[in-house]
C-alpha cells in the first residue's frame, strides 16, 4: 500500500461525483444497480481503568443521498448535525487514504476468481485494521482559542468505497477509505485534528500492506495456484508483464484526457456527468485497440484482460509434479518464518537504522510503518492477533530505544520528536566539521567581472561565493534576489575567472539546486 492523505474540502455533492468519477465504465460490470456508494464503519473507544477497548461496527451500505449527508457532517440515522458545522468552501469534510496493493495483485485476481475473493476479503480486513488504528491514535482539540489542547477521540466514522478497475478499465482493486472530519470527544462532536492523520501516513500504509500480504487466506489462494511473492510483495510470475499492460492502459487514459479537455473547452464552467465519462471510456478503448471488440459485460471484460496478458506472452505457472500446490494454511505456515523465531531486539535495531537513513527525526507512526513493512518483507504469514502483537511489541522496543528531542511529557504523538544515538552522532560530527571549516584562515575574495543588473550587495555575494572560504552562509528573505545572485556566481565560475573553478563549479551546482528548491 502506498500513497498520501487527501484532505477533501467542498460540497458533499461534489464528493459523491468525485467518488463516482474515479471508477471507469468497467466498474459498472461489478457494481450492481442500487448497491450503494459506500459502506460506513463506526469505531467507539471505551476506557476501563488503564485499558482502552476499540469497538468497531459496520453499518449498512449508504446510497448516494445518505453518503452526501454523511460527508456534510450529519448523522445518517437521525439526520442531526454532528455539532456546529462549517458551510464555507474551505470546510474539511474527510481525510482519505487509498487501500491498494501492487499491480500484480490486481492482475492475478483478474485471472482467478478464488484469488479475487481472497484478495477482496483481505482488503476489507485491512481497511478495518486501519480505521481501528486511526481511532486509537486520532485526536481533536478542546479549549478556547490560543489555549487548546489535544485530546483522544472517543468515536470516529469512516466510509469505504470499493473500486475494481482503474480509469483505463484495467484491473486495479482498491478501496477509498474516508475518515469523517467530525469526531466525538469530551461529550460533543468536534473537528478531527487532520494534521495528526497526515503525519501518521507511514503507519497507515504499512498496516494496510502487511494486513494483506501476511493474510493466510490470500497467501494460501496464491500458493494453491503456484504464485509466489517477492520481498516487495509483487507476484513474481506476473511482474515482467506489468509494464506492457500499464503502457496500453496509459494510452486509454491519454485518450480520455484529450476528450475531456476538448469537451471543457466547448463547455466552460460545466462538469461532465457519469454517462458522458462512461462514453469517453468506451470511445477511448475503441480508439486505442481498434482491432479488438469493446467489452460489453463482465465476462467480456475478464476475457479482454486475459487476452492482453496472453498477447504479452504470459502463461500461468505450471506446478512440477514434485511440488504440488499448497492445500491448507498449515502447509503454508510451515514454509513461512515463525513469529517465535524472529529476534525482536535485532529487528528493533534494524528499524532504527532504516529510520535514521531516511530522516533525522520520527514519531511512533513512522516506526510502526517500518515495522509492518519489515514483517511483510520477511514473509510472515499469520492471523491478525499474532501479527499485531509482534508489530506492537517491536514498535514499543524501537520507541524505547529512541532518544527524545523534546524534554517534556506532553508532546503530541504525531510530532516527530524522536531520534537515535546514531543520528545524534552524525549531527555532532557535521557540526564539528563545519566549525573546523569556519576557523580555517581565508584570503579576501577578489573582485569579479559580473554581468547582469546586480546591486552592490549582490555583487559582494558573488565575489564571496567565488572565494576560498571553507564555510560561507548567504541568507536573505524571499524575493531579495538570491537565485539571481547564484546564477551570476555560476556564470563567473563557468567563465573560469577563479582558479580551481572547475572543482568549485561541481560543488556550487549542488548549492544552487538546494537554493532553488527552498
Amino acid at each position: 500500500m502506498h500513497g498520501g492523505v487527501k484532505f477533501y474540502r467542498g460540497s458533499a455533492a461534489a464528493a459523491r461525483s468525485y467518488v463516482e468519477a474515479d471508477h471507469s465504465r468497467a466498474d459498472d460490470y461489478y457494481l450492481a444497480e442500487g448497491s450503494g456508494v459506500a459502506e460506513r464503519i463506526s469505531v467507539s473507544l471505551h476506557t476501563q481503568g488503564c485499558v482502552t477497548k476499540c469497538m468497531p461496527e459496520r453499518s449498512s451500505v449508504m446510497a448516494g443521498e445518505n453518503y452526501e449527508r454523511w460527508v456534510a457532517g450529519y448523522d445518517v440515522d437521525s439526520g442531526q448535525a454532528k455539532g456546529r458545522l462549517r458551510n464555507d468552501d474551505n470546510a474539511l469534510r474527510f481525510v482519505e487514504v487509498v487501500v491498494n496493493g501492487p499491480k500484480t495483485w490486481s492482475l492475478v485476481a483478474a485471472l482467478h476468481p478464488d484469488i479475487a475473493a481472497a484478495y477482496d476479503a483481505a482488503q476489507t480486513r485491512a481497511a478495518d485494521e486501519i480505521v481501528e488504528w486511526v481511532a486509537e491514535h486520532a485526536t481533536t482539540r478542546v479549549g478556547p482559542r490560543g489555549r487548546q489542547v489535544q485530546v483522544p477521540v472517543e468515536k470516529i466514522e469512516a466510509a469505504v468505497i470499493r473500486h475494481y478497475t482503474s480509469r483505463a478499465g484495467d484491473p486495479h482493486r482498491h478501496l477509498h477509505l474516508q475518515v469523517n472530519a467530525r469526531v466525538f470527544a469530551k461529550g460533543a462532536w468536534r473537528g478531527l485534528h487532520s494534521v495528526g492523520v497526515r503525519d501518521s501516513i507511514e503507519a497507515i500504509n504499512g498496516i494496510g500492506h502487511a494486513a494483506v500480504m501476511c493474510e493466510p487466506e490470500f497467501r494460501n489462494a496464491l500458493a494453491a495456484r503456484g504464485y509466489t511473492l517477492d520481498e516487495a510483495g509483487e507476484v513474481e510470475q506476473l511482474a515482467p508483464y506489468v509494464g506492457g499492460f500499464s503502457e496500453r492502459s496509459a494510452q486509454i487514459v491519454r485518450n480520455v484526457d484529450r476528450y475531456e479537455a476538448e469537451w471543457r473547452a466547448d463547455h466552460p464552467g460545466q462538469e461532465p456527468g457519469p454517462k458522458l465519462r462512461r462514453a469517453w471510456d468506451r470511445r477511448a478503448w475503441a480508439d486505442a485497440r481498434p482491432d479488438k471488440v469493446v467489452p460489453a459485460d463482465g465476462a467480456d471484460l475478464v476475457a479482454r484482460w486475459d487476452n492482453e496478458l496472453h498477447d504479452l506472452g504470459f502463461k500461468p505457472p505450471r506446478l512440477p509434479g514434485g511440488d504440488p500446490p499448497l492445500k491448507d494454511f498449515k502447509e503454508l505456515k510451515a514454509r513461512a518464518p515463525t513469529i517465535g523465531a524472529i529476534n525482536r531486539d535485532v529487528a528493533a535495531e534494524l528499524i532504527l537504522l532504516r529510520l535514521g537513513s531516511k530522516r533525522s527525526a520520527w514519531n511512533s507512526a513512522d516506526i510502526r510503518g517500518e515495522v509492518e513493512k519489515l514483517i511483510a518483507a520477511i514473509g510472515v504469514v499469520a492471523e491478525r492477533p499474532a501479527r499485531l502483537e509482534l508489530a506492537e511489541d517491536i514498535t514499543s522496543r524501537v520507541v524505547a530505544a529512541s532518544r527524545p528531542l523534546l524534554d517534556r511529557d506532553d508532546v503530541p504523538e504525531h510530532i516527530r520528536s524522536l531520534t537515535s544515538d546514531q543520528v545524534l552522532a552524525v549531527e555532532a560530527d557535521i557540526v564539528k566539521r563545519l566549525v573546523a571549516r569556519a576557523e580555517r584562515p581565508t584570503s579576501p575574495p577578489g573582485r569579479l567581472r559580473v554581468s547582469g543588473d546586480l546591486d552592490p550587495a549582490q555583487r559582494e555575494v558573488v565575489s564571496a561565493l567565488a572565494g576560498d572560504a571553507g564555510l560561507l552562509v548567504i541568507e536573505g528573505a524571499a524575493g531579495t534576489g538570491k537565485t539571481t545572485t547564484l546564477a551570476a556566481a555560476r556564470e563567473a565560475l563557468e567563465q573560469g575567472q577563479v582558479p580551481g573553478s572547475g572543482v568549485a563549479l561541481r560543488s556550487f551546482s549542488r548549492v544552487q539546486a538546494v537554493s532553488a528548491g527552498s
